[in-house]
């Protein structure tokens, strides 16, 4: 006697290209080909998408470096307001580490100091105590909690955008030498957020030179 079949079904999110072309890539400082992505969810069947539903986002994708950005980079001029086009991966680290400093509430002189740190180190690029701190006071007052905040930018976000931010994230979380098990809880919400399953995120914090729990 047959029993009863399981039926699997879910969402997520599928990324298409529906563009291309060449822009002036703020990361590489050349002109470089690009991908118009747009990020879809979808309704699947046995992991098949079959339906499509709501549109997560759209970003510019650099071919080149895998950076990627708002459309209006494509307007984007050398030496004109090179900050407004800071790449989305970049902003996503820096939020990031700011809201997991924020989940206690505090915003602790160590900890603002090694977001600096992690970040020019992750980004290749300089950040003051001084933004970090403004940044860190807007989230208050908004009251963005970190995983709310990725599932907002995740349709944003390329495979190795995602994974840089994980990164960033692990490294503010192991800053203090001790990986505690309520920061394993929040890491693992914020892969989620992202639609990283917890086979991918172990593989991430071992490639990051992790211990993986």
């Amino acid at each position: 006697m047959v029993g009863p079949q399981l039926i699997i079904y879910g969402t997520r999110g599928v990324t298409t290209t529906k563009d291309k072309g060449e822009f002036h890539c703020p990361n590489c400082g050349d002109r470089q080909p690009y991908r118009l992505r747009r990020v879809r969810r979808f309704f699947t069947l046995y992991f098949i998408p079959l339906i499509p539903l709501d549109k997560l986002g759209e970003y510019i994708e650099c071919d080149v470096c895998n950076g990627t950005y708002e459309l209006d980079v494509l307007e984007y001029e050398p030496g004109a307001a090179d900050a407004a086009f800071e790449a989305e991966f970049h902003f996503a680290m820096r939020r990031v580490m700011i809201l997991m400093m924020l989940a206690d509430g505090a915003i602790d002189d160590a900890e603002v100091a090694t977001i600096c740190q992690i970040y020019q180190s992750m980004s290749g690029q300089p950040l003051d105590e001084l933004t970090v701190r403004q940044e860190a006071m807007q989230c208050q007052q908004a009251g963005i909690a970190v995983e709310q905040y990725l599932a907002s930018t995740a349709g944003k976000l390329n495979v190795p955008g995602k994974e840089m931010v994980i990164k960033a994230a692990y490294a503010i979380a192991m800053a203090d030498g001790v990986y505690a098990p309520e920061e394993q809880q929040l890491l693992e919400r914020c892969a989620r957020a992202l639609g990283i399953g917890s086979r991918q995120l172990s593989g991430i914090i071992a490639s990051f030179g992790g211990a993986v729990a």
